[in-house]
């Protein structure tokens, strides 16, 4: 009686193919998950990124109050040193690779990053807004664009107003408001606290 021993060549072929398929499914679910994960991540620190640019810009006041206001940075402005700009109008057209703080420092983890705003009038149409071409609007919309160095894009908005400080809180459009704390006669302290509310355009 013969025994068999060892494997036929079919069975090998058989075998080697299934481990094949094995390892490319398993490489290509790894890839897709890594995939996602670089996605999330980037995502996330586009969000960061954004948030700071559009907080900055939300505590400025929202336009130049000199006969001289234009809209964008005014005499004595740079276009590249946002140190100087001082209301939301200046920032509209900024654009920066490798973005930095307000100081100038490089803000870390963001090399080769790419921050471009735009600030475009509004004004209230139905429930929302519209861009209009008047530079004496109430509103202006304030668009951060942020693109990491794999050219992945996102735009974060926020609408801000000219409403008074004295207007409550939960019919501003203000993204941020600065508050004076009284701790005692002698002590007090200037912050920037955000509002979240969601108001009704009634202007």
């Amino acid at each position: 009686m013969n025994r068999r021993q060892g494997l036929s060549m079919l069975e090998v072929i058989v075998s080697l193919t299934l481990v094949t398929t094995i390892l490319l499914v398993s490489l290509n679910a790894s890839a897709t998950i890594m995939q996602h994960r670089l996605e999330n991540g980037e995502a996330v620190e586009s969000q960061i990124l954004a948030g700071y640019f559009l907080d900055e810009i939300s505590t400025l006041d929202y336009r130049e109050t000199s006969d001289e206001a234009v809209f964008g940075p005014e005499t004595g402005e740079s276009a590249t040193n946002r140190s100087t700009y001082d209301d939301v109008d200046d920032f509209a057209g900024f654009q920066q690779v490798t973005p930095t703080f307000r100081d100038g420092e490089s803000i870390p983890g963001y090399q080769n990053w790419m921050v471009d705003v735009s600030v475009t009038p509004q004004s209230v149409f139905g429930s929302g807004f519209q861009t209009v071409a008047d530079a004496n609007s109430h509103f202006r919309m304030v668009a951060v664009t942020v693109t990491s160095p794999e050219g992945s894009s996102q735009t974060y908005r926020v609408v801000v107003s000219n409403t008074p400080s004295d207007r409550p809180a939960d019919a501003s459009f203000e993204r941020l408001r600065r508050v004076e704390l009284q701790f005692s006669s002698d002590r007090q302290l200037n912050v920037v606290v955000p509002l979240r509310n969601t108001p009704e355009p009634v202007y």
